[in-house]
Parts: C-alpha cells; structure tokens; sequence
C-alpha cells in the first residue's frame, strides 16, 4: 500500500510538473508573440460645407466617418517583417488594402519591398495620417495630380545613408491606366489600388529625401511608367511625373512647399477613348504657412498644441491640352485655406478650417470644414 501511494505521488508530481512546463513554454510563446506583433491605426471624422469635389454652394452638406484604418507589422526575425493596413472607407462603406508587404533587410542600408506598396511620391502619400496635416482635408493638389492614398503592387529596395540624414525609396509597380483619367479628376481614381493591377505596363517610382539642417527636409519624387495596359484602340501612352517638396520646422513654425508636374504623352489617344478633354501637361503646386500658438514643437514635445495655418495651392489638370481638342477652364482651380488645429495630445487633434475656391472660369466657392483625428 505504501509502495502505491508513494508511486501515485511520484505520478501526481510528474504530471503536475509537466503541466506546469508546457504552460510555462505556452507562456513564453504568448510573450514572444505579442513582443514581435505591433498594431497601429489612424482615422478621422469630416464635415464638409458642401460637400467636396464641387463648386456649387447648393450641393449639399456632408458628415463622414471619411476613414478608420487598422495596421499590424509582425516581425519573423530582426530582418524578416510584414506589414499591411486595412482601410474602412466612409463608414466601411469601402474596404481597401491600403498596404501589404514583405520587408527583407538585406544589407544595413537596403531592405527589400515585396507586396502593395505606398508609392514615393510627394510628401503624404507614405505618412498621410491625420494629424500629421493641420487641415480637415488633405491638399487638393495631393488629390488631383498625386492620388494620395496611392499604392501598387511592386518590389523594390528601401533605406536610409549617412545616419539617417538620406532615406530613398526605389521601386517597380504596376502602371497606371490612363483609362481611368477624367478632365477635372486628373490622377484621382486612375491607380488600381492593388487590387487584380493590370501589369501589361510596368513603371519605376523613387524619392529621396535629405535632412541637410536641423528642422529642415528637402526631398524629390519621380514616377515613369506605361499607362495604357494595351488597350485596344489606345496606342502607347507613357506617363511621367516630377515632384519637388521642402519643409522647415523650428521653435513651433511649420514651412511647407511642394511642386507637381505631370506630362501624358498621347493625351490626344486617351481624350478620344474617354470622350473628354485630358491634359497634356498638369501641375499643381501649394505652400503653407503654420505657427504653434503654444510654441511647441509636437516631433520633439509631443505636448498640447495649438497651431494656426494658412495655405495656397493652385492646380490645373488642363495645363496643356492635345491638339484639337478644347481645354477645360473649370480644371484651372485656386484654393486658398485657414484654419486652426488643436492637439491635446500629439497624437489627436480638432480641426477647423476655411477654403476658398476660384477657377478659369471664375466660379468661385466658399467651404467650412470641421474635423476630429488620431493615430495610435
């Protein structure tokens, strides 16, 4: 009997033991998971007197859950990583794979992209959360002549030289279809978003940005790529685009200035397929001026503040039209926008603003908008 009970408290105790080891390694598993998997998000909430994408005063007024993205980057191994959004457009109204990629660190300065890719164009299109602007809308040249959000399928390498004060970009990624081009819309609703991308034209995208003082960041884009995915009836149609951009922040002043043209070779091909004048050349350009009243840097503070803007932009998606064909004067447009952005902390803010449109044809608009935004 005594030779039992010691045998079943030997087997209570080894079990117990492995019990107690398995939950152990299960716990160790749960941490080493939650310490290589990292979940991010953004979103935003717009009013808008009228609506947007309209110069008439009698449109209509619109309150919109615009945007509410979730994000996760899961790390395999310290240069093994994927990252990917989700994008809940208008409400969930629209769902879009804002990005999804592979990143593989190859070298200390190159890391290799594979997946949708924010492209490198401009100045929002990779970091366009909405605190990061002052605005209740993005700027409109970064909606008509760069389709900020803008991803594609691609690859392509990545990274940073010289201590970090030179990052570059430089990919390969499904081309654009000129197609999808209307006269005011410009570049908005041409890229396939990742979604089944024609690739029968491919295009080379790349941005390198310099931090050549403290504050200070000058940086160039550049896109050129097939954009007729052989139609039938089209032809070759080639796109091409150049973008400059600058921005100097110091002691609560926030400087910005940015430059886009872009050419369509055989604008004449695509006006014929899409039964409307599209531009030979576009460009748009926009320059704001901001203060934090509070006299706080938010990159370095990450404190309240209280920031006052102004900004300029104009933009024109019938710059130079095709022979033949008559230029769109509504396409020329002026925007002129102040306003007021408040953070409570870094990371959200409320927004209020004022625009103030013009085009070639001198109709004009007023617009009020209000906003409320935060990134985690």
């Amino acid at each position: 009997m005594k030779t039992w009970n010691a045998l079943s408290s030997s087997l209570a105790l080894a079990l117990l033991f492995s019990i107690s080891q398995t939950a152990l390694a299960r716990a160790e598993e749960d941490e080493d998971l939650l310490g290589k998997l990292q979940f991010h998000g953004y979103g935003e909430l717009h009013y808008n007197n009228p609506k947007i994408d309209t110069m008439s005063s009698g449109a209509g007024n619109v309150i919109d859950v615009h945007r509410f993205v979730l994000g996760w980057e899961y790390e395999f191994t310290e240069n093994l990583r994927v990252e990917a959004e989700l994008d809940y457009e208008h409400a969930a109204k629209e769902l879009e794979l804002e990005e999804a990629y592979l990143e593989y660190d190859l070298l200390p300065a190159v890391s290799l992209r594979v997946g949708t890719l924010l492209m490198p164009v401009g100045p929002l299109n990779e970091t366009h959360e909405p605190p990061l602007y002052y605005s209740v809308e993005r700027p409109y040249v970064e909606r008509y002549i760069i389709p900020t959000t803008w991803q594609e399928n691609g690859l392509g390498v990545a990274g940073q030289l010289h201590d970090g004060t030179v990052s570059y970009r430089a990919y390969v990624a499904a081309g654009l279809d000129a197609t999808r081009m209307t006269s005011l819309g410009g570049l908005h609703d041409v890229s396939s978003k990742g979604s089944e991308s024609k690739a029968d034209d491919l295009a080379g995208v790349g941005r390198v940005e310099f931090l050549p003082a403290r504050g200070l960041t000058i940086a160039g884009s550049g896109y050129y790529g097939g954009a007729d995915q052989r139609t039938p009836g089209l032809g070759k149609v080639t796109l091409v685009i150049q973008e400059i951009d600058a921005r100097f922040r110091r002691a609560g002043f926030d400087l910005r200035l940015a430059s886009t043209a872009l050419s369509l070779d055989r604008a004449d091909r695509v006006s014929a397929f899409v039964g409307e004048t599209i531009g030979r050349l576009m460009f748009g350009v926009y320059g704001e001026a901001a203060y934090d009243l509070l006299r706080r840097d938010r990159s370095e503070n990450g404190g309240r503040s209280l920031v006052v803007f102004v900004r300029r932009e104009l933009l024109d998606t019938n710059d130079e039209v095709p022979a033949g064909f008559t230029r769109n004067l509504a396409a020329r447009r002026a925007i002129h926008s102040g306003g007021v952005a408040y953070y409570p902390m870094e990371k959200v803010a409320f927004k209020t603003d004022f625009e103030h449109w013009q085009d070639g044809t001198g109709a004009q608009l007023n617009r009020v908008n209000l906003g409320a935004a935060f990134m985690f």
